[in-house]
């Protein structure tokens, strides 16, 4: 995670984003604290990477890379106002033990935004920030088979943003309106029970939420979802990320797993 301090609504790169609606930078410090803290109690470790002046988006610490084990893929940003960021995290990756991999330059790829573990597998959005030509390298980094998704709808420009797996109980949850056709289709035929959000729901990014020993850490949801999920066996954990939404980020944006 990275601490807020130079958060902002500094510019307009997705449909969230509107200089004439600025973050109250108190109080999504306020949020932050809360976050951090909810994540802890319910039983992660949290490591931390030093804010930079003049990145209000290095807060969204998921479009790092993609990790898994010692190794991290880092972003190549498709909006030039997020490649600043790339030094950084490529110098706290190096200087934590982790093999560092890139995709060769010209092809955008967005790390956990845009990537999803699923069992053997990696779900791997493009359209909007990561390019598919980057999945075939991602695959043989990884040395993981994977299945793109093509994410159509610009609120949902993140595949973080309109899907989540919850391996403890074989659910995956997604808005069918954020993805093609045929990419609804290869959603639909993955051997796992299959949640569809109602647009209520997608819009408050409950997909942008994260798990925690059963606590699911979410910004809001319907009443009729949270208790379909804890009929699951889940834990609804409400956190107030109203600032960061401002932005287009929720829960999941501001976490990247190790």
């Amino acid at each position: 995670m990275c601490i807020p301090t130079y958060f902002a609504i500094a510019y307009e790169i997705n449909p969230w984003m509107n200089l004439n609606n600025p973050a109250d930078t108190a109080l999504a410090h306020k949020q932050w604290d809360k976050l951090h803290e909810a994540i802890i109690d319910a039983g992660a470790e949290v490591s931390l990477i030093d804010p930079v002046e003049g990145l209000p988006d290095m807060v969204f610490t998921a479009n790092a890379g993609l990790v898994k084990g010692k190794k991290v893929i880092l972003s190549n940003f498709m909006h030039k106002e997020r490649q600043g960021e790339e030094i950084y995290y490529e110098k706290w990756f190096t200087g934590h033990g982790y093999q560092c991999y890139s995709i060769p330059d010209g092809s955008a790829f967005e790390g956990a935004g845009d990537a999803v573990f699923y069992k053997d597998l990696m779900l791997l959005g493009h359209g909007f920030r990561t390019d598919i030509s980057s999945h075939r390298q991602v695959g043989e980094i990884m040395e993981m088979g994977y299945v793109s998704l093509e994410l159509i709808n610009h609120h949902f420009y993140h595949l973080d943003t309109c899907l989540q797996y919850f391996e403890d109980i074989n659910l995956i949850i997604y808005d069918p309106g954020a993805f093609s056709p045929e990419s609804r289709k290869k959603i639909e035929g993955l051997p796992s029970e299959i949640l569809r959000l109602s647009e209520e729901d997608a819009f408050s990014f409950v997909c942008n939420s994260i798990c925690i020993n059963k606590n699911l850490l979410l910004y809001n949801c319907t009443e009729a979802l949270a208790d379909e999920l804890k009929n699951k066996g889940m834990e609804i954990m409400s956190i107030d990320v109203s600032e960061f939404m401002k932005s287009g980020g929720s829960v999941r944006c501001m976490v990247l797993g190790l």
